[in-house]
């Protein structure tokens, strides 16, 4: 099921998401939903991130540094993947 909506761009951002979308080869809708789902699933892992990072340290520094650097790459893949 898909809904309809409709988004008001100032002439600038109109542009930009014209310019975007031809050089990714894609329709304009096409192109913005891309951007919406990406945006929506950075905000996501954002959120997630701060409850993670709300709670105390339960690692020892060196294993916190093996995590962190593991959740970048995941960070890393999922963004090149969206």
């Amino acid at each position: 099921m898909s809904t309809q909506i409709t988004v008001r761009l100032d002439d600038g951002l109109h542009e930009h998401a014209i310019r975007a979308a031809a050089e990714a080869g894609t329709t304009l809708s096409d192109w913005i939903r891309t951007a919406v789902a990406r945006q929506a699933a950075t905000a996501k892992a954002l959120r997630a991130r701060a409850e993670e990072d709300a709670h105390p340290a339960v690692y020892r520094p060196e294993q916190e540094q093996a995590l962190m650097a593991d959740r970048r790459r995941r960070a890393a893949t999922t963004l090149h993947d969206t």
